[in-house]
C-alpha cells in the first residue's frame, strides 16, 4: 500500500485556482463602491484559496464551490463587516475567529485590518488539528505572522488558561448563538462584544427566540446587512 502524499505548504508551487474567484470579488467590490483589495491583501487571499482547493480534498475545509460563491461567502460577506469590525476593535485591540476552519471570516478580516493597525492582533481558535495544520500553512504564507497565529485548542481550554481575552470574537457557521454566547463570552475582555454572521430564514427566528429567552434581549443588536448580493444576511452583535 503506497503511503499518502503529504499534504502542499507552499502556495506559490500550486494552480492559480484563485484567479476567478478574485475577479468576482473585484466585481462585487467595485458593483457597491466598497474599497477595492490592496495588493498585500490580494497576495493573502491567493494563497488562502489556493491551499484550501489543495487541503480540501482530504479535510473537508468547505463546501462552497463556484467562483461567484466563493468570492461572496468566503470573502466579500467578510469584508462587508469590516466598517463595523473597526468600530468595535480598539486599536491595538485583539480579535479571534472562533471555529476558524476554513479561516473565514478571521483571515480576510486579518488582511485588511492588520497591515493598518500595528498592535492588533487575530488569532484564529480551531479545535482539530487537521484543520488548525491547514490555517498554519495559510499564515506562515500570508505575512502576517505572528499577529495573525492558529490556536488549536477548544474555545474551553483557552478560556480556562485565562492568559488572552479578547476585545472581539467572530464567528460563522460554528454553532447556533445561544451556544456561540457559550463558548465566547469567557474568553472576552471587559467591554468586549461576540460578532455572528447569520441569516433570516433557515429557523433564525426560532434561534433568535432561544438566545434572548437564555440571555436576555436587550444584550443582541441585529444589523441587516444593506447590500443586494447578500441577500438576507445579518451581523448579530452581543455584549460580554
Amino acid at each position: 500500500m503506497s503511503e499518502r502524499q503529504p499534504l502542499p505548504t507552499d502556495p506559490a508551487a500550486l494552480p492559480a485556482t484563485e484567479r476567478e474567484t478574485l475577479a468576482e470579488l473585484d466585481r462585487l467590490l467595485a458593483a457597491a463602491s466598497r474599497p477595492p483589495l490592496t495588493s498585500s491583501e490580494r497576495a493573502v487571499h491567493t494563497a488562502h484559496l489556493r491551499l484550501l482547493d489543495a487541503w480540501n480534498p482530504a479535510i473537508n475545509l468547505t463546501r462552497i464551490d463556484g467562483a461567484r460563491e466563493r468570492a461572496l461567502r468566503h470573502l466579500y460577506d467578510a469584508l462587508v463587516a469590516v466598517p463595523l469590525v473597526e468600530q468595535l476593535l480598539p486599536r491595538g485591540g485583539r480579535l479571534a475567529d472562533l471555529g476558524s476552519g476554513g479561516g473565514f471570516p478571521g483571515i480576510p478580516l486579518a488582511a485588511r485590518l492588520l497591515p493598518a493597525q500595528a498592535a492588533t492582533t487575530v488569532d484564529l481558535i480551531e479545535a482539530t488539528a487537521k484543520k488548525a495544520r491547514f490555517l498554519e500553512c495559510v499564515v506562515a504564507a500570508s505575512g502576517l505572522s505572528p499577529r495573525l497565529r492558529v490556536l488549536n485548542a477548544r474555545a474551553e481550554e483557552i478560556a480556562a488558561r485565562g492568559s488572552t481575552r479578547y476585545d472581539l470574537v467572530v464567528a460563522r457557521a460554528v454553532a447556533p448563538l445561544t451556544e456561540l454566547v457559550r463558548l465566547a463570552r469567557p474568553l472576552l475582555a471587559a467591554q468586549g462584544h461576540l460578532l455572528a454572521w447569520k441569516r433570516e430564514g433557515d429557523g433564525w427566528d426560532a434561534e433568535l427566540a432561544t438566545a434572548q429567552s437564555a440571555i436576555g434581549a436587550a444584550a443582541i443588536h441585529i444589523e441587516r446587512v444593506a447590500d443586494p448580493a447578500l441577500d438576507r444576511a445579518l451581523l448579530v452583535l452581543v455584549s460580554g
